[in-house]
Protein backbone atom coordinates (compact mmCIF):
# COMPACT_ATOMS: atom_id res chain seq x y z
CA UNK A 1 0.00 0.00 0.00
CA UNK A 2 1.36 3.44 -0.93
CA UNK A 3 2.01 6.16 1.63
CA UNK A 4 -0.79 8.29 0.14
CA UNK A 5 -3.19 5.36 0.53
CA UNK A 6 -2.21 5.13 4.19
CA UNK A 7 -2.93 8.82 4.64
CA UNK A 8 -6.44 8.29 3.29
CA UNK A 9 -7.06 5.75 6.05
CA UNK A 10 -6.15 8.14 8.88
CA UNK A 11 -9.76 9.11 9.55
CA UNK A 12 -10.53 5.45 10.41
CA UNK A 13 -7.85 5.11 13.10
CA UNK A 14 -8.86 4.25 16.63
CA UNK A 15 -7.91 6.88 19.26
CA UNK A 16 -5.17 4.68 20.75
CA UNK A 17 -3.70 3.99 17.30
CA UNK A 18 -3.74 7.68 16.40
CA UNK A 19 -2.07 8.54 19.70
CA UNK A 20 0.76 6.03 19.22
CA UNK A 21 1.37 7.13 15.62
CA UNK A 22 1.42 10.77 16.65
CA UNK A 23 3.96 10.05 19.41
CA UNK A 24 6.20 8.27 16.89
CA UNK A 25 5.86 11.10 14.36
CA UNK A 26 6.71 13.78 16.94
CA UNK A 27 9.60 11.71 18.29
CA UNK A 28 11.25 11.53 14.86
CA UNK A 29 10.56 15.22 14.21
CA UNK A 30 7.98 14.61 11.48
CA UNK A 31 5.72 17.60 12.10
CA UNK A 32 3.94 17.17 8.76
CA UNK A 33 2.92 13.61 9.55
CA UNK A 34 1.75 14.68 13.00
CA UNK A 35 -0.37 17.43 11.41
CA UNK A 36 -2.02 14.91 9.07
CA UNK A 37 -2.88 12.67 11.99
CA UNK A 38 -4.38 15.55 13.94
CA UNK A 39 -6.27 16.99 10.98
CA UNK A 40 -7.77 13.61 10.17
CA UNK A 41 -9.02 13.11 13.72
CA UNK A 42 -12.85 13.15 13.89
CA UNK A 43 -14.43 16.30 15.36
CA UNK A 44 -16.98 15.61 18.07
CA UNK A 45 -19.27 17.82 20.09
CA UNK A 46 -19.34 17.52 23.88
CA UNK A 47 -21.45 18.64 26.78
CA UNK A 48 -19.39 19.42 29.86
CA UNK A 49 -19.34 21.49 33.00
CA UNK A 50 -18.68 25.18 32.52
CA UNK A 51 -15.10 25.56 31.32
CA UNK A 52 -14.80 28.71 33.41
CA UNK A 53 -15.16 26.40 36.44
CA UNK A 54 -13.59 23.08 35.38
CA UNK A 55 -10.81 24.87 33.53
CA UNK A 56 -9.81 26.63 36.74
CA UNK A 57 -9.30 23.27 38.42
CA UNK A 58 -7.27 21.90 35.52
CA UNK A 59 -5.07 24.96 35.21
CA UNK A 60 -4.54 25.16 38.96
CA UNK A 61 -3.54 21.48 39.05
CA UNK A 62 -0.99 22.05 36.28
CA UNK A 63 0.46 25.02 38.17
CA UNK A 64 0.66 23.07 41.43
CA UNK A 65 2.43 20.21 39.65
CA UNK A 66 4.89 22.66 38.08
CA UNK A 67 5.52 24.19 41.51
CA UNK A 68 6.15 20.81 43.14
CA UNK A 69 8.47 19.68 40.34
CA UNK A 70 10.54 22.83 40.81
CA UNK A 71 10.55 22.44 44.60
CA UNK A 72 11.58 18.79 44.27
CA UNK A 73 15.12 19.69 43.18
CA UNK A 74 15.60 21.80 46.32
CA UNK A 75 14.02 19.18 48.58
CA UNK A 76 16.26 16.43 47.18
CA UNK A 77 19.32 18.56 47.93
CA UNK A 78 18.15 19.08 51.49
CA UNK A 79 17.71 15.31 51.86
CA UNK A 80 21.24 14.84 50.58
CA UNK A 81 22.59 17.31 53.16
CA UNK A 82 20.69 15.51 55.92
CA UNK A 83 22.24 12.20 54.83
CA UNK A 84 25.74 13.72 54.84
CA UNK A 85 25.15 15.10 58.35
CA UNK A 86 24.22 11.63 59.59
CA UNK A 87 27.44 10.10 58.25
CA UNK A 88 29.76 12.88 59.42
CA UNK A 89 30.21 11.66 63.05
CA UNK A 90 31.30 8.22 61.82
CA UNK A 91 33.56 9.75 59.19
CA UNK A 92 35.16 12.02 61.80
CA UNK A 93 35.97 9.02 63.99
CA UNK A 94 37.59 7.29 61.02
CA UNK A 95 39.60 10.42 60.16
CA UNK A 96 40.74 10.85 63.76
CA UNK A 97 41.78 7.22 64.03
CA UNK A 98 43.68 7.45 60.75
CA UNK A 99 45.36 10.66 61.90
CA UNK A 100 46.45 9.14 65.19
CA UNK A 101 47.69 6.02 63.42
CA UNK A 102 49.70 8.13 60.95
CA UNK A 103 51.18 10.14 63.84
CA UNK A 104 52.21 7.02 65.75
CA UNK A 105 53.74 5.41 62.67
CA UNK A 106 55.69 8.60 61.95
CA UNK A 107 56.81 8.86 65.58
CA UNK A 108 57.97 5.26 65.58
CA UNK A 109 59.81 5.63 62.26
CA UNK A 110 61.55 8.77 63.54
CA UNK A 111 62.51 7.09 66.82
CA UNK A 112 63.97 4.05 65.07
CA UNK A 113 65.88 6.24 62.62
CA UNK A 114 67.41 8.35 65.43
CA UNK A 115 68.18 5.20 67.45
CA UNK A 116 70.03 3.65 64.55
CA UNK A 117 71.90 6.86 63.69
CA UNK A 118 73.08 6.96 67.31
CA UNK A 119 74.64 3.52 66.80
CA UNK A 120 72.28 1.81 69.19
CA UNK A 121 71.03 -1.74 68.66
CA UNK A 122 67.67 -3.29 69.39
CA UNK A 123 64.48 -1.28 69.69
CA UNK A 124 64.26 2.35 70.82
CA UNK A 125 62.58 2.95 74.21
CA UNK A 126 58.81 2.80 73.98
CA UNK A 127 58.78 0.87 70.70
CA UNK A 128 59.63 -2.62 71.85
CA UNK A 129 57.44 -5.48 70.55
CA UNK A 130 54.17 -5.80 72.44
CA UNK A 131 54.17 -8.30 75.30
CA UNK A 132 51.28 -10.37 76.57
CA UNK A 133 50.78 -7.97 79.47
CA UNK A 134 48.96 -5.23 77.55
CA UNK A 135 48.03 -3.38 80.75
CA UNK A 136 51.71 -2.80 81.49
CA UNK A 137 52.18 -1.55 77.94
CA UNK A 138 49.40 0.99 78.47
CA UNK A 139 50.95 2.18 81.72
CA UNK A 140 54.34 2.61 80.00
CA UNK A 141 52.79 4.70 77.21
CA UNK A 142 54.73 7.97 76.84
CA UNK A 143 52.60 10.81 78.37
CA UNK A 144 54.13 13.24 75.88
CA UNK A 145 52.75 11.22 72.98
CA UNK A 146 49.34 11.12 74.66
CA UNK A 147 49.36 14.91 75.04
CA UNK A 148 50.34 15.35 71.41
CA UNK A 149 47.54 13.01 70.29
CA UNK A 150 45.06 15.06 72.31
CA UNK A 151 46.38 18.22 70.65
CA UNK A 152 46.07 16.54 67.25
CA UNK A 153 42.44 15.67 68.00
CA UNK A 154 41.70 19.33 68.86
CA UNK A 155 43.34 20.49 65.64
CA UNK A 156 41.22 18.08 63.63
CA UNK A 157 38.06 19.43 65.27
CA UNK A 158 39.10 23.02 64.58
CA UNK A 159 39.90 22.20 60.96
CA UNK A 160 36.50 20.58 60.35
CA UNK A 161 34.72 23.01 58.00
CA UNK A 162 31.89 20.63 57.06
CA UNK A 163 29.29 21.77 59.65
CA UNK A 164 29.67 25.41 58.61
CA UNK A 165 29.69 24.52 54.91
CA UNK A 166 26.60 22.32 55.19
CA UNK A 167 24.80 25.00 57.19
CA UNK A 168 25.57 27.61 54.54
CA UNK A 169 24.36 25.31 51.76
CA UNK A 170 21.19 24.48 53.67
CA UNK A 171 20.32 28.14 54.16
CA UNK A 172 20.94 28.87 50.47
CA UNK A 173 18.73 25.99 49.34
CA UNK A 174 15.95 26.93 51.75
CA UNK A 175 16.11 30.55 50.57
CA UNK A 176 15.59 29.48 46.95
CA UNK A 177 12.82 27.03 47.79
CA UNK A 178 10.96 29.39 50.10
CA UNK A 179 11.22 32.22 47.56
CA UNK A 180 9.37 30.01 45.08
CA UNK A 181 6.76 29.03 47.67
CA UNK A 182 6.21 32.63 48.74
CA UNK A 183 5.58 33.54 45.11
CA UNK A 184 2.99 30.81 44.69
CA UNK A 185 1.37 31.71 48.00
CA UNK A 186 1.11 35.35 46.94
CA UNK A 187 -0.45 34.31 43.62
CA UNK A 188 -2.95 31.96 45.29
CA UNK A 189 -4.06 34.54 47.82
CA UNK A 190 -4.14 37.42 45.35
CA UNK A 191 -5.45 35.89 42.12
CA UNK A 192 -7.35 32.83 43.36
CA UNK A 193 -8.32 34.19 46.78
CA UNK A 194 -7.66 30.82 48.44
CA UNK A 195 -5.10 29.68 50.98
CA UNK A 196 -2.13 28.04 49.22
CA UNK A 197 -1.83 25.25 51.79
CA UNK A 198 -5.44 24.24 51.15
CA UNK A 199 -4.77 24.07 47.41
CA UNK A 200 -1.80 21.78 48.00
CA UNK A 201 -3.83 19.63 50.41
CA UNK A 202 -6.62 19.18 47.87
CA UNK A 203 -4.52 18.67 44.73
CA UNK A 204 -1.31 17.04 45.99
CA UNK A 205 -1.64 16.23 49.67
CA UNK A 206 1.72 14.40 50.11
CA UNK A 207 3.55 17.59 49.15
CA UNK A 208 2.08 19.47 52.11
CA UNK A 209 4.51 17.83 54.56
CA UNK A 210 7.40 19.10 52.43
CA UNK A 211 6.08 22.65 52.66
CA UNK A 212 5.74 22.28 56.43
CA UNK A 213 9.31 20.98 56.66
CA UNK A 214 10.56 23.93 54.62
CA UNK A 215 8.74 26.33 56.90
CA UNK A 216 10.21 24.69 60.01
CA UNK A 217 13.75 24.92 58.60
CA UNK A 218 13.20 28.53 57.52
CA UNK A 219 12.01 29.56 60.99
CA UNK A 220 14.80 27.64 62.76
CA UNK A 221 17.57 29.11 60.60
CA UNK A 222 16.06 32.57 60.21
CA UNK A 223 16.06 32.45 56.41
CA UNK A 224 14.25 35.17 54.46
CA UNK A 225 13.07 34.82 50.84
CA UNK A 226 14.48 36.84 47.96
CA UNK A 227 11.71 39.43 47.65
CA UNK A 228 12.73 40.63 44.21
CA UNK A 229 12.86 37.14 42.76
CA UNK A 230 9.65 36.23 44.54
CA UNK A 231 7.83 39.07 42.78
CA UNK A 232 9.15 37.85 39.43
CA UNK A 233 7.92 34.32 40.12
CA UNK A 234 4.54 35.60 41.26
CA UNK A 235 4.22 37.64 38.07
CA UNK A 236 4.94 34.49 36.06
CA UNK A 237 2.21 32.58 37.90
CA UNK A 238 -0.22 35.44 37.33
CA UNK A 239 0.65 35.62 33.62
CA UNK A 240 -0.05 31.90 33.24
CA UNK A 241 -3.39 32.37 34.99
CA UNK A 242 -4.36 35.30 32.77
CA UNK A 243 -3.65 33.19 29.69
CA UNK A 244 -6.05 30.58 31.05
CA UNK A 245 -8.75 33.19 31.66
CA UNK A 246 -8.33 34.61 28.17
CA UNK A 247 -8.64 31.13 26.65
CA UNK A 248 -11.76 30.51 28.69
CA UNK A 249 -13.34 33.78 27.57
CA UNK A 250 -12.53 33.00 23.93
CA UNK A 251 -14.01 29.51 24.05
CA UNK A 252 -17.11 30.69 25.89
CA UNK A 253 -18.13 33.19 23.22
Amino acid sequence: MSRNALHRQYDTLEPDERFRLDVLAMARGDAEESRRLVDACPRLGYRMTDLAFSGRWQTTLEMVLALCVDLAQHLSRLSMLDAIRETLPVACIVYRNEGEEAYLEGHEAGSRYAWQRAGMSGHPPGWEPLEDDTEAEVEDFDPAIERELEELSKRLEEADIMPELLGRLEREIIRKAWTLWEAFAGFAEGSLEVEPEKLIKVLLAPALSNIEDLNERKERLGVEPDEGLSREYEAAFSECWERHLERTRRLSR
